[in-house]
């Protein structure tokens, strides 16, 4: 089961003790019952046969784990360690964080330091609600064992795999960086005013103004040999700051993105070279609506569409994966 299903539907499996990952809007995950899964709020959706915007339907992953195989928990912002020294060693941890919350900044800017965290498999996303909606509601996270709800809080599923099985986090991002200039940051942030540019002190939010950057000119580097994109959200005149959707780090070295490609084209190239399938995709919101997924177009990973997605850290323009496979 990796599919758009109605709520009642998507209670026939948990009635069945079937472990879950659902994404929906607020209102549809309230219908579901208690039971093994966790959920987060967005209605963007990818389907097989493309992206939809989805009020009333619930995007259902099944998780191929034994159901005595996993814990459910929220965590605060005084508890994320808790995420890395409580997973399994031959396992995966799951994580849905609220955007724009304090924990989202919280984690996105510590996640990188936490003790272990490159030990395990992690992997999770940034839930959201509509871009129109934005002032009527907040992101939501939803454990599905407990049956509470928050919006301040990480929610993780902590899953163990039998020893001959092992789980693995993976990325495709098709956004790599230009040969343009060289841009360096004082600080980890999601706002930032200043930075080096070509070696050089310069005011960022005047060269964003002159380059025209916007959501379609993200910024990349390298991290453990992944390209990492960290997208525009605004150029604010009144603060004059360039605001994020990720933040930058500290001693690395960014460019602004090459020419976009064929988005669509280039993740079923990559989706079909796989010798895998994942059982789990999380793409990124930007890229359903400006990469060619809305629509009715074949998607060959589907998965919900979200506000940034986590393999270890925060990072944005990708799509984040699950496989599980025999050692």
């Amino acid at each position: 089961m990796n599919e758009l299903v109605t709520p009642e539907e998507a209670n026939v499996l948990i009635a069945r003790g079937c472990v879950l990952h659902i994404a929906g809007v607020e209102a549809a995950l309230k219908q579901l019952n208690r039971g093994r899964w966790i959920g987060g709020t967005t209605p963007y959706m990818l389907t097989r046969d493309g992206g939809v915007v989805e009020r009333h339907k619930v995007f259902v992953t099944e998780l191929p784990v034994h159901p005595d195989a996993i814990t459910t928990r929220f965590v605060d912002i005084g508890n994320i360690p808790a995420i890395s020294t409580e997973a399994p060693r031959n396992g995966f941890s799951l994580v849905i964080v609220p955007a724009m919350s304090e924990i989202h900044t919280i984690y996105s800017l510590t996640s990188a330091n936490i003790p272990g965290i490159r030990d395990i498999a992690l992997l999770g996303w940034v839930s959201g609600v509509h871009v129109e909606e934005r002032r009527q509601y907040t992101p939501k996270v939803f454990d599905g064992i407990s049956g509470d709800v928050a919006d301040d809080c990480i929610v993780v599923m902590h899953a163990a795999l039998p020893p001959h099985k092992e789980a693995k986090v993976g990325i495709v991002n098709l956004v790599t960086p230009g040969d343009g200039d060289t841009l360096e940051f004082d600080a980890p942030g999601f706002s930032v005013r200043e930075c080096a540019i070509n070696g050089h002190r310069d005011d960022f939010f005047a060269y964003a103004v002159r380059r025209k950057l916007g959501v379609h000119c993200p910024l990349v580097t390298e991290l453990n040999g992944e390209y990492i994109a960290v997208g525009i959200k605004l150029i604010d005149a009144e603060t004059r700051a360039v605001q994020l959707y990720a933040p930058v780090m500290r001693d690395h070295v960014y460019r602004l993105a090459a020419a976009p490609p064929d988005y669509r084209g280039a993740l079923i190239r990559v989706a079909d070279a796989m010798d895998v399938k994942p059982v789990l995709s999380v793409n990124c919101v930007r890229n359903f609506t400006a990469g060619g997924l809305e629509g009715r177009h074949y998607n060959p990973l589907p998965g919900p569409a979200v506000f940034g997605e986590i393999a270890h850290v925060l990072m944005n323009q990708t799509l984040v994966h699950l496989t599980i496979r025999d050692k």
